[in-house]
C-alpha cells in the first residue's frame, strides 16, 4: 500500500510546457491529446477521494504553474486537492526528501509520476524505496495506466482513509497559520480545538482497529487489536472503550485517539491501551483526551488511574508524554497537570 501520489506537471497533467506555450497554449481540453490529460486528472481525483495525498514535484517557474492550477477552466485538479508542493528547479529527489519531511510521513509512501525518463531514473537510483512506473508515450492511456497500478488498493476503507487527503492539505494550513502567529500558544487558542469522546461505543470500530494497528509513536502499548476484540472489550464489564474525535477551525481530524481500560478494582483503572493518531499531536489533543477519561473515572468514584507503559523503537513521542504526566513510581495520572496544558481544548462527552 503507498500512501501519496507525487506529480509532475508538465506533459503529465497537461500536454505541452507551461513555461513555453502560456496557459492557452497547453494541450487540456476536449480534443485528444488534452482529452487524455482531462481523463488522468479525473483518475487522480478518484484515488484523492478514497483518502490518498497528493503532491506536486514539478521543474517550472512557480508563477506559471500555479496560474494554470488556479485558472485554467479545464483543471480537474484545484490547488487545495494538494497536500504539498514543489515546483522549482531543485534536483526532484531532493524536492522529494523535502515533500516528505512536510507530510510526515516516509519517502516509501510515495508513487512518483512524471513522463520525463531522466527525472524517473533519477529518483530510482537516489532513493529506490519510490515506487516509479514509466508512464505511457500516449496521454490517452494514462487514466488506465493509473487505475490498473496495485499501490492503493484496500481491504476496508474506513471514513478517516476517506478524508486522508483532505486531512493533509488542512495540516498545510494549520502549519501556514502557524507561521503568522506570534507564539504557539496564540496558535493553539486560535485553532479553537473541540474533542468529543465516546465511551463503549461501537460504531467506529473499523476505525479503532485500524489505529491500534497502524499507530507507533504515539502509541503507549502497542497492541494490535481486531474488530471483534474491540467489541469484545465494550461488551465485557471489566473494561472500558474510549475513542476521540477532534475537529478545529481548518477541518476535521476524524477519529484520532483510543484507550482500552481495565477496571482492576471498584477503586482503580488502568489504561491498558492509549495511542493518538500522529497528525494530532503537540496540540493539547491527547492531553484533552486523557483527561477526559480521568474525569471520568472521577465520576465513578475511581480513586487512581494508571497507565502500563512499554517502550519500543518508534514510541518515544508516547515516552515523552508518559514521562510527563504519569508518576513515575506508580504509574498514576498527573491529572493537575493534564488539565493545565489542554485548557485551550473544549472537550467533552456528546449528549445522546
Amino acid at each position: 500500500m503507498r500512501k501519496c501520489i507525487v506529480l509532475d506537471l508538465d506533459n503529465t497533467l497537461w500536454g505541452g510546457i507551461v513555461g513555453e506555450d502560456g496557459i492557452n497554449g497547453i494541450q487540456l481540453d476536449i480534443n485528444p491529446p488534452g482529452s487524455g490529460f482531462i481523463a488522468f486528472q479525473q483518475a487522480i481525483l478518484d484515488l484523492h477521494n478514497r483518502g490518498v495525498i497528493l503532491a506536486i514535484n514539478s521543474k517550472n517557474n512557480f508563477n506559471d504553474a500555479i496560474k494554470v492550477i488556479r485558472e485554467h477552466p479545464n483543471m480537474v485538479l484545484k490547488e487545495n486537492n494538494f497536500a504539498a508542493m514543489r515546483i522549482n528547479w531543485q534536483d526532484k529527489a531532493q524536492n522529494m526528501r523535502e515533500l516528505a519531511k512536510e507530510l510526515n510521513i516516509g519517502t516509501d509512501s510515495f508513487v512518483f509520476l512524471d513522463d520525463d525518463s531522466i527525472n524517473r531514473s533519477l529518483v530510482k537510483a537516489v532513493l529506490p524505496e519510490v515506487e516509479v512506473p514509466d508512464l505511457p508515450l500516449n496521454p490517452e492511456q494514462y487514466a488506465k495506466f493509473l487505475m490498473d497500478l496495485p499501490y492503493f488498493d484496500a481491504t476496508v476503507i474506513t471514513d478517516e482513509d476517506k478524508m486522508r487527503g483532505n486531512l493533509y492539505v488542512t495540516e498545510r494550513l494549520r502549519k501556514e497559520a502557524e507561521g503568522r502567529s506570534a507564539n504557539k500558544k496564540e496558535f493553539l487558542i486560535d485553532l479553537n480545538i473541540e474533542v468529543r469522546c465516546y465511551m463503549d461505543d461501537p460504531s467506529c470500530i473499523s476505525r479503532l482497529a485500524q489505529l491500534t494497528e497502524k499507530t507507533n509513536q504515539f502509541n503507549m502499548n502497542k497492541i494490535p487489536f481486531t474488530e471483534k476484540e474491540i467489541a469484545d472489550f465494550i461488551l465485557d464489564k471489566n473494561y472500558k472503550v474510549f475513542y476521540g474525535q477532534a475537529r478545529d477551525k481548518f477541518g476535521d481530524y476524524g477519529v484520532i485517539a483510543f484507550a482500552l481500560i481495565k477496571k482492576d478494582d471498584d477503586k482503580n483503572w488502568t489504561i491498558e491501551s492509549l495511542l493518538t493518531s500522529c497528525r494530532a499531536l503537540g496540540r493539547g489533543i491527547e492531553e484533552a483526551f486523557v483527561d477526559k477519561i480521568v474525569e471520568k473515572a472521577g465520576g465513578a468514584s475511581i480513586e487512581d488511574v494508571s497507565l502500563n507503559f512499554k517502550e519500543t523503537e518508534k514510541n518515544q513521542p508516547a515516552k515523552e508524554f508518559y514521562e510527563k504526566y504519569f508518576d513515575k513510581k506508580t504509574g498514576n495520572v498527573l491529572g493537575q497537570k493534564l488539565k493545565e496544558n489542554s485548557k485551550h481544548v473544549n472537550a467533552y462527552f456528546p449528549s445522546l
